[in-house]
């Protein structure tokens, strides 16, 4: 099958529409004095359908940051802000899996759900005066994501959760500098780094491809906030753009080297 890689550019495109459309509901948010002559946007709801579109926002934008990182050669940049990205889709996922089951929300997305609308400290006098918050770990929220994937679409959670967080170890890595990350920019013939954008056209487009994979993920992220935000016309143009992608879009299982 043919690699379709103008119809997942199209696509990212499209993503801005889809979740601005989204989160016209919310709109137009509300401005909040915070004191001290500061203030802050806040939308109108606060909600876990917000959070979701929060995520969504950042999810969005993040993909194609890092599909113009890729094209433009900083790939280890590239994978560290797809690192993000997932972060994002993998928490929109363990909202939506807790909505989908009804009833009162799981300890953990609640907690979640809490902390997402918690002020930020402005100043370094508020953050040594407020209590020392536990946020809710990136497991709890993929173990949330395994029972919904266990219950809904049987996929054993056994399974597919190493996989994820193997993935997830292997991103993590290009966000704290590991050293295999700082060779990738090194060229052996002229033993400088490549600190201005990676000279090989194949790194690049390998960057490329790990963006499209992820894409899938975000993809899945916003129909997902589409269907529990009710908004039944944009589920159905986000499916339909995803079965299109599935059927466009065939990269081998890998991951940057």
């Amino acid at each position: 099958m043919a690699t379709d890689f103008s119809f997942a550019r199209n696509l990212i495109d499209e993503l801005d529409g889809w979740v601005n459309e989204l989160a016209a509901p919310l709109m137009p948010p509300r401005l909040i004095n915070t004191g001290q002559g500061m203030s802050r946007l806040e939308l109108r709801k606060h909600t876990p359908h917000t959070v979701m579109i929060g995520k969504c926002v950042r999810a969005a934008s993040g993909i194609r940051a890092a599909l113009t990182l890729a094209d433009l050669g900083y790939v280890v940049e590239c994978a560290a802000l797809l690192r993000d990205v997932s972060e994002f889709c993998t928490e929109i996922m363990a909202i939506s899996s807790a909505l989908n089951r009804k009833g009162e929300l799981p300890r953990t997305v609640q907690t979640f759900v809490e902390q997402y609308f918690a002020p930020i400290p402005k100043t370094p006098e508020e953050l040594e005066a407020a209590d020392r918050a536990r946020y809710v770990s990136r497991e709890k929220l993929l173990k949330e994501v395994g029972g919904f994937l266990a219950a809904s679409a049987n996929v054993d959670s056994k399974q597919s959760l190493p996989v994820l967080r193997f993935l997830n170890m292997i991103y993590d890595k290009y966000v704290h500098g590991a050293y295999e990350t700082t060779m990738e920019l090194c060229d052996p013939d002229t033993s400088r780094f490549m600190m201005r954008g990676h000279l090989s056209p194949s790194k690049r487009q390998e960057f490329a491809e790990a963006v499209f994979l992820k894409l899938h993920e975000v993809v899945i992220a916003i129909e997902h906030t589409a269907a529990v935000t009710g908004q039944t016309e944009i589920c159905e143009a986000v499916r339909n753009a995803r079965r299109t992608m599935d059927g466009s879009i065939a990269l081998p299982a890998t991951k940057p080297r």
